[in-house]
């Protein structure tokens, strides 16, 4: 239960849900534009007299067959005013290249009737459809059709919109032979949207679903995954352990991310030890404090006790003479190695060890991370100094984090020796090679440490293919000694 509380608070589902929510009416949004542009631009082709002038030219054929005052058959008519309803539906040449938006919006848009002079209906088309409606006996668009040859009659605009043209119908001769009505009726776009349940919106649907789809695809691939391994690495610095690295090295703002933490890591890494050597240099001097106040103090005080206790002596008695003396040295002993204590309790500096095993400890701890071989050659005898062991330890932390996540090697030697008064540090490896001199920020601190050193020298060797080695060489002064 409590995974999936977590996966419905997920970013992925967020984001899936937010495109469902977003996607069903913008997608509703744009069918309706579109069609309410073309509704209005199929208008203003009917308005502008488009359906008048195809209306008189039907009538004007229908005409041309009316021969011998015969009246064509119920048929003959229908199948022209049929001829006439797919003439003004076509897309190309019909009222407008809008026209197929009719068909979107009603089933039966157009209705055309033939009527004779007496206004009685002939025939009716589309076969099945609904009837046009002809103006009332005695209206004035019959004589207006008779003297201009076609007549605009009164349209509505809601609930639906309405067009009609009555066309009169006349033989070869020019005699009155009867009338053609054609009607435009189509509901406003809002309306017939809002109560469609065409095929559209199932296509619609599906698409929305394989959208989501893919896009917790991508999210998961690309970018939560990514975000719980960035989540991991910080649950692990929290806790103290900042040898847990981001291993994300993709170009984008997630890998760029990356890196920085990492970056911050190690720094925040090295502030922590500085924190600790202060925290151990605070609490040398509190004890250093403490000796010089108690110990030494008291013994000063034995020490001038045993001379007074000398001079009261006579001069027979030489076994006791002997035994002060004896006790006076080992009191000015105690003296002399309070006094080294408490001066190197009070230095500034950390006390002094060898640098190998903390390059050692160092090394041991990226082997378990990334699990290289690694092989060594450390000389013991090097000391370590506050100055110069921190900035090569900060180097060799630096390359080890660049083999990992860079040289996709297996192997890993790191070589620490001194000859005369040089000391050299190398770290090399196995991997693909190819790192270049001048790039990058971590590069740019390693070197710049190494020539912050007392003659210091840094060098990166990295033929493609071939594997990379960090070499750095510093004077073995009086400073390390």
């Amino acid at each position: 239960m409590s995974q999936r509380r977590h996966l419905l608070q997920g970013l992925t589902f967020k984001l899936a849900l937010f495109y469902l929510l977003l996607s069903v009416p913008a997608l509703a949004l744009i069918q309706w534009t579109i069609v309410t542009f073309e509704f209005h631009e199929l208008f203003e082709a009917v308005d502008s007299g488009r359906m008048s002038l195809m209306t008189r030219d039907a009538a004007d054929e229908i005409g041309r067959h009316w021969k011998d005052g015969k009246t064509p058959s119920e048929i003959e008519l229908a199948t022209r005013a049929e001829a006439l309803v797919l003439r003004l539906e076509r897309p190309q040449d019909g009222l407008a290249p809008s026209s197929y938006v009719m068909l979107e919006l009603s089933r039966v848009p157009v209705a055309v009737g033939a009527y004779d002079g007496d206004g009685q209906l002939l025939a009716n088309a589309p076969d099945g459809g609904w009837t046009a409606t002809p103006p009332p006996a005695g209206d004035p668009a019959w004589e207006l059709a008779k003297r201009d040859g076609s007549a605009d009659l009164p349209g509505e605009e809601t609930p639906e919109r309405v067009r009609r043209v009555l066309a009169v119908i006349r033989d070869q001769a020019g005699h009155l032979r009867g009338f053609l009505l054609t009607e435009l009726r189509l509901p406003l776009p809002w309306q017939r949207l809002a109560g469609e349940k065409s095929f559209e919106w199932p296509i619609l649907l599906i698409y929305l679903v394989v959208f989501s789809i893919a896009t917790a695809f991508f999210m998961v691939r690309w970018v939560t995954r990514r975000l719980n391994t960035i989540a991991d690495a910080a649950e692990s610095w929290s806790a103290g352990d900042f040898s847990t690295l981001i291993p994300d090295e993709s170009g984008d703002e997630l890998g760029r991310l990356s890196r920085d933490l990492n970056r911050m890591a190690c720094e925040l890494m090295s502030l922590m030890q500085s924190r600790a050597d202060l925290a151990s240099l605070q609490e040398r001097q509190r004890i250093a404090r403490d000796l010089h106040d108690t110990v030494k103090q008291k013994a000063f005080a034995l020490n001038l006790q045993i001379r007074a206790a000398r001079r009261l002596l006579g001069n027979d008695d030489a076994a006791v003479q002997t035994r002060l003396d004896e006790s006076y040295e080992l009191i000015v002993g105690i003296q002399r190695q309070l006094v080294q204590v408490l001066d190197e309790l009070r230095s500034e500096r950390a006390p002094r060890g060898f640098l190998a095993p903390r390059l050692l400890e160092l090394a041991e701890r990226w082997a378990r991370i990334s699990g290289l071989q690694r092989e060594f050659e450390l000389d013991d005898s090097i000391l370590d100094d506050a100055v110069h062991g921190e900035a090569l330890l900060r180097i060799a932390e630096e390359a080890l984090a660049n083999v990992l996540r860079h040289a996709r090697a297996t192997r890993v030697s790191i070589k620490l020796h001194r000859k005369d008064e040089q000391i050299s540090l190398s770290i090399a490896d196995n991997g693909i090679g190819g790192a270049d001199s001048s790039g990058g920020m971590g590069l740019a601190n390693m070197r710049a440490r190494a020539e912050g050193l007392p003659g210091g020298q840094f060098e990166l060797i990295s033929p493609p293919g071939a594997g990379t080695e960090v070499r750095v060489r510093c004077n073995y002064g009086a400073r390390l000694q």
